[in-house]
């Protein structure tokens, strides 16, 4: 649009049509493939974290049922209780390495999408510097 003449005797501005519409259609295509893959980064985290605590939840529960079942048993009650703490322990262990490990890849996807996003508007601005050094140059051509 900066590129564009402006009418006489009034404030709007003529743009050449070709470049505004292959400016868009350059954002429509590209935008949205990169809202789509930031929307499947942030389901596939949402998924890992529901796995990890479905992990840890089945892990805790096997902890408790093993536990239940040790305790009938008066002469291994001490062991039960101390290996129970330890499985309940690991389970949340390994529950939170699990989320780690999903946030990491979820800030690594985030840092793909950002770099991408630059790259997009990097092109975005090439686009619309070339669109304003083109009026320039056509009204070099007319002065000839």
């Amino acid at each position: 649009m900066n590129g564009g003449w402006h009418v006489p005797l009034s404030s709007k501005v003529q743009v050449d049509e070709r470049e505004i519409l292959d400016v868009l259609d350059l954002m429509r295509t590209t935008v949205p493939e990169e809202i789509k893959q930031s929307r499947r980064v942030n389901q596939e985290r949402e998924k890992i974290l529901s796995q990890a605590q479905t992990e840890a939840n089945r892990l805790v529960t096997q902890a408790q049922e093993r536990v239940e079942r040790m305790l009938t048993e008066d002469n291994i009650r001490i062991t039960a209780e101390e290996r129970a703490r330890e499985l309940i322990e690991q389970a949340g262990q390994e529950a939170e390495d699990i989320r780690r490990e999903a946030d990491e890849y979820g800030m690594d996807m985030l840092d793909r999408l950002d770099a991408e996003l630059h790259n997009v508007q990097g092109a975005v601005r090439r686009a619309i510097n070339a669109m304003h050094a083109q009026p320039a140059a056509t009204q070099e051509e007319e002065a000839r």
